[in-house]
């Protein structure tokens, strides 16, 4: 049976004498502790033992007058040791909360508009230039930038292209989401069915994309592994949810070139933002400084 000291409520063991806690003396065992009693100085030259308390302090309650075998006061507490961090671990049943993602993402993109701007700006002009070779590797740059803005930390352009050693994997998994949505889209030769697939298939390509792309990036899978594990999250019982989550990323994304595609630059930062939030509520996200939630 475990053993707790009276005084502040420390586990302490069999073998114990005093509380490493707050020092009070025990008796665990339940024995008398044995007594010596010392004989009285006899020599002239001894002087009496003396109080450890200083002068000019009279003793009260608080400030009990102690002498030699100094017994700490009752009121006595160990400092207070400070908190241990943990990392913030995913919910079994995340929930899906596209306001909370908004939000949440617009304030992350307001830390560093300009910056996230500027460089959204750069990674569209660099993946049209290279015919989307660059386009999934500048789009995982993105995301580390919004990842570091959410720990605090201040993101810089070289960011962008700070690929972790996933530059192919990147490219590799934009280049499969666009077979697939050209699979789907072109399979009808531009007709009717054509918008139907494309209105179906699209926003669920959105929603997989934005959490595939962040989990390569944090946790370093590879591409299968990273689109199965976002895949058993999204094709799933909420599956329509995440038809509709990706279907306002999607308008909101693109309602940004109404504006002769200014509008974009901020639209499409604040989406990969977004984006970063939910894959924080869903995978989990090692953020030691607990700052932005």
């Amino acid at each position: 049976m475990p053993n707790w000291c009276p005084n502040c409520g420390r586990e302490v063991e069999d073998n114990e004498k005093f509380c490493r806690g707050c020092g009070m003396p025990l008796n665990i065992s339940g024995d008398e502790a044995s007594t010596w009693i010392l004989s009285q100085p006899t020599s002239p030259n001894l002087e009496p033992p003396r109080s450890t308390r200083q002068v000019g302090q009279t003793p009260t309650a608080q400030n009990p007058q102690t002498g030699p075998a100094y017994i700490p006061p009752v009121n006595y507490y160990p400092p207070p040791q400070p908190p241990v961090y943990q990392p913030q671990a995913p919910s079994i049943n995340p929930s899906i909360s596209i306001g909370d993602w908004l939000s949440g993402g617009w304030h992350v993109y307001r830390e560093n508009w300009l910056l996230m701007s500027v460089a959204s700006f750069l990674a569209v002009v660099l993946s049209f230039s290279t015919i989307g070779v660059m386009a999934g590797p500048l789009l995982m740059g993105l995301y580390g930038m919004a990842f570091k803005t959410m720990r605090g930390e201040r993101p810089e352009m070289s960011d962008l292209f700070d690929f972790k050693g996933r530059f192919l994997q990147a490219f590799l998994a934009a280049l499969i989401f666009f077979l697939i949505h050209a699979g789907f889209t072109g399979a009808s030769r531009g007709g009717p069915m054509s918008g139907i697939l494309g209105f179906i298939i699209t926003p669920l390509l959105t929603a997989t994309l934005s959490l595939t792309i962040p989990l390569m990036f944090e946790r370093r899978l590879d591409v299968a592994n990273a689109i199965n594990e976002v895949g058993r999250k999204i094709f799933s019982r909420d599956a329509l949810m995440w038809w509709i989550v990706g279907l306002v990323f999607t308008a909101i994304s693109a309602g940004g070139l109404a504006a002769c595609g200014i509008g974009f630059f901020v639209t499409l930062p604040w989406m990969i933002s977004s984006g970063a939030i939910a894959y924080r509520d869903v995978f989990g996200f090692d953020d030691p400084n607990r700052t932005l939630h």
